[in-house]
C-alpha cells in the first residue's frame, strides 16, 4: 500500500481527480480518506508505479503546483511584491516552458523539469510507504527547484529587457509628441536594408540624415537608438510614414510602429515602385 497525506483537502481532491483521470486499470484500489489522504493498493507495484503513480504525481507537481511555486519563488527569492509584476514574469516563464520563446538565448539548454521530477520520484517511492507531500516537496525536489529557477532567471531577465524597451518606446513617443515636425511625410523602404525617402520618393542621403539627428536626445539613449535609421527618423518627427516591406515581422518595423503608432501605414514592397 502507498499512502500520501496532503496539506489540505483541496490538494488531496486534486490529486485524487488526477489519479482517477489517468486510468483505474493499474489499481486494485484507490481511496480518498478523510479528504486529505490518498491510499493506493496496487495489483502490481512496478506497473502501478510506472504507469500510474509517477505520471499522476508529475502532473500534480508540474500542472497544479508549479504556478504557485513560481509565484512564491518570485516573492521570497527575488522580492517581487507587486502582483502585476509576478503575473507578467509568470506568463513569460510559462511561455519559455511551453517553447513559445525559442528566440531567447540558451532556452534550448534548460533542464527538463519532467525528467528531474521523475528521477526524484523513482528514487524515493517504494512499496508500503507512507509520506506527506509537503515533506517530499521540501526534501526531495531540490533539483526540480533548481531547474525551475533556471527558467525563472531567464524570464526575469526577459521581463527587465521588455520593461526597458517599453520605457525606451515611451520616451520616443513623448519626444515626437513634444517636438515640431521637420518634414510632413516620408517613405521608408525595407528591401534587404532600410532607406528613407522624402514625400516625393527621392532618397534622403545619409549625410543629410546625420545632420537631422538631435544629438542631445540620442546621447540619452546610446545603447538603444539606431543612428542610421531610428535616430534621424525620430528627430524628423514626420507626421506621416509610409513603410514598404515584405517582411512585416522585422524587429525594426515593429519598433517604428510602436513609436509612431497611427502615423504609420504599411504597404507591400512592390507598391513603392509603382
Amino acid at each position: 500500500m502507498l499512502e500520501i497525506l496532503f496539506g489540505s483537502p483541496k490538494e488531496a481532491r486534486t490529486m485524487y481527480s488526477i489519479f482517477r483521470s489517468i486510468s483505474e486499470t493499474f489499481l486494485s484500489e484507490l481511496q480518498l480518506v478523510n479528504n486529505q489522504c490518498i491510499k493506493i493498493t496496487p495489483k502490481s507495484w512496478d506497473i502501478t508505479l510506472e504507469h500510474f503513480v509517477i505520471p499522476g504525481l508529475i502532473q500534480f507537481i508540474i500542472g497544479y503546483k508549479e504556478q504557485h511555486l513560481i509565484i512564491n519563488m518570485l516573492k521570497e527569492l527575488y522580492y517581487f511584491s507587486e502582483e502585476e509584476e509576478q503575473q507578467q514574469i509568470l506568463h513569460i516563464t510559462q511561455a519559455i516552458i511551453e517553447g513559445e520563446r525559442e528566440e531567447i538565448p540558451n532556452v534550448q539548454k534548460l533542464t527538463s523539469r519532467e525528467l528531474v521530477v521523475r528521477d526524484a520520484l523513482e528514487e524515493f517511492l517504494r512499496p508500503d510507504l507512507y509520506f506527506t507531500y509537503s515533506s517530499f516537496q521540501k526534501f526531495r525536489l531540490h533539483k526540480y527547484f533548481q531547474s525551475l529557477r533556471e527558467y525563472v532567471d531567464i524570464a526575469i531577465e526577459e521581463y527587465k529587457m521588455e520593461q526597458e524597451y517599453q520605457n525606451f518606446i515611451q520616451s520616443l513617443r513623448e519626444y515626437i509628441r513634444d517636438n515640431e515636425s521637420k518634414i510632413p511625410a516620408i517613405h521608408i523602404v525595407f528591401d534587404q536594408e532600410y532607406a528613407i525617402y522624402n514625400e516625393n520618393k527621392c532618397i534622403i542621403p545619409e549625410d543629410e540624415l546625420k545632420k537631422l539627428i538631435d544629438k542631445e536626445f540620442v546621447s540619452q539613449h546610446p545603447m538603444y537608438i539606431d543612428t542610421k535609421l531610428l535616430a534621424p527618423l525620430v528627430s524628423m518627427v514626420p507626421l506621416k510614414i509610409s513603410l514598404y516591406a515584405n517582411d512585416f515581422l522585422d524587429g525594426m518595423i515593429q519598433t517604428i510602429q510602436n513609436i509612431f503608432e497611427e502615423r504609420v501605414t504599411i504597404h507591400r514592397l512592390e507598391e513603392f515602385y509603382r
